[in-house]
């Protein structure tokens, strides 16, 4: 759910933001709306077309109290038209958007009746005959049960900024839906919903209900959830390195011909029930998450790669089978240079290649052969057969030891950094 402001002809998302009502289903040629002022509507986003950028929304209080969060709402995108899939009549509306306009900090229950009024509830003359009035009429009837209860994250469905659920209310008689709200929630959130069950360390999520009542009818529940609004940032922060530590448990079995894979692509090989990279996690998020959870013996190598300016239009690449490892792309004066990391190793891949020679996918093809190579033949064999010149001459293949890792007294890093500059030519 979002805030909009109506005022002085324009419907505003924030203090900054805003479009003219005739970029809306507002009746505009029949409403002055340009004399409305500063009426807040708290509206359910619904549908977002990116081609046109026009958003439905669906009216949930024309009465809004709480407008604390208005100022600080910026929308991820532009908006260019606005859709009210639920206006009330226009007859109704007009009267809401007068009262307000000329009755500010005037509230009362009436605006509860009148909310129900402008949704299409039927409404009691309060004498016989006398006209109709939606906004000045005495409230209905109205009671609440309040209940405490449990929901499986099994039953529940992660929406846009909410979780909800339907609970049967043995005092009705009757299942009800319920809505928690969570800022932080997302739709693809759905797919991974076994990460938040281990992140919570419950299957189960509590729940305190109210039920509005009139005459004996729901009409409107509310609930909140402790377990829900434990879900936050850093909760989502260590989701995310959930999914990536995964990554040393090898659960992959790639194709064959195929051994760089970006981290859209590893994270597509979790599996259909996953939903993806639905944090957006880039190649080097990741990195730096492996270094921080490894103890990795060449911490060093990795972060001074991590740090070279990378190659125009290049990735991070990741191998993952046999060995797990990162080819860095740096680009030198002469050559396109492939650096083949792998974790806890004691040596540095390099193959070069003309950067003129060819386009750099399929350069990427290239080199993607010779590490095809190395996993069908193994690391020793590979090197005896290019030395032998009996493969991969057109690359040229560089092997630089990690000399003196272990060494409390040499630094061997030195040497290593030193040898790598030397290649890149």
């Amino acid at each position: 759910t979002v805030i909009i402001k109506l005022h002085e002809g324009r419907i505003w998302f924030n203090e900054r933001l805003s479009i003219d009502a005739g970029d809306s289903n507002l009746p505009v040629e029949k409403i002055r709306f340009g004399r409305v002022k500063e009426i807040y509507w708290l509206v359910e986003q619904m549908v977002f077309d990116k081609e046109s950028l026009a958003l439905e929304v669906k009216v949930v209080d024309y009465f809004l109290r709480d407008r604390e969060k208005f100022a600080g709402q910026n929308p991820k995108t532009d908006i260019k038209k606005l859709t009210f899939i639920n206006l009330s009549d226009t007859a109704s509306l007009k009267m809401a958007l007068k009262y307000f306009s000329t009755q500010m900090n005037q509230m009362d229950e009436a605006l509860e009746a009148g909310y129900y009024e402008i949704n299409g509830t039927p409404s009691l003359s309060d004498e016989k005959g006398r006209p109709k009035n939606p906004l000045f009429r005495s409230a209905p009837e109205r009671n609440k049960i309040e209940t405490s209860f449990e929901v499986w994250f099994k039953d529940a469905e992660f929406k846009l900024g909410y979780v909800v659920f339907d609970k049967n209310i043995p005092e009705l008689k009757q299942m009800l839906r319920f809505k928690v709200t969570n800022d932080f929630l997302l739709p693809e959130f759905e797919f991974i919903k076994g990460y938040f069950v281990k992140a919570l360390r419950t299957r189960k999520f509590d729940v305190d209900a109210t039920i509005f009542l009139e005459h004996g009818k729901a009409m409107e529940t509310r609930a909140t959830s402790s377990i829900i609004g434990r879900i936050n940032e850093g909760l989502i922060d260590s989701i995310k390195n959930m999914r990536t530590d995964r990554l040393f448990k090898a659960p992959f079995k790639p194709d064959i011909d195929k051994s760089l894979f970006t981290a859209d692509e590893i994270f597509d090989g979790f599996g259909d029930d996953e939903a993806g990279n639905v944090f957006n996690q880039t190649e080097e998020e990741m990195l730096r998450r492996i270094l921080e959870k490894a103890k990795v013996r060449n911490r060093k190598q990795l972060e001074f790669l991590a740090g070279v300016k990378q190659a125009a239009g290049a990735r991070l690449k990741f191998t993952l089978h046999p060995y797990f490892g990162f080819l860095f792309t740096v680009e030198g004066e002469k050559m396109m240079h492939f650096i083949w990391e792998l974790l806890n190793t004691h040596a540095t891949y390099v193959w070069s290649l003309d950067k003129n020679a060819r386009e750099l996918r399929a350069q990427y093809r290239r080199v993607e052969d010779a590490i095809n190579q190395v996993r069908n033949s193994g690391r020793n064999l590979y090197k005896q057969a290019y030395h032998s010149s009996h493969i991969d001459q057109d690359l040229v293949f560089h092997v630089i030891h990690h000399q003196d890792a272990n060494s409390p007294l040499i630094d061997g890093f030195v040497r290593w950094r030193h040898s790598v500059g030397e290649v890149l030519i």
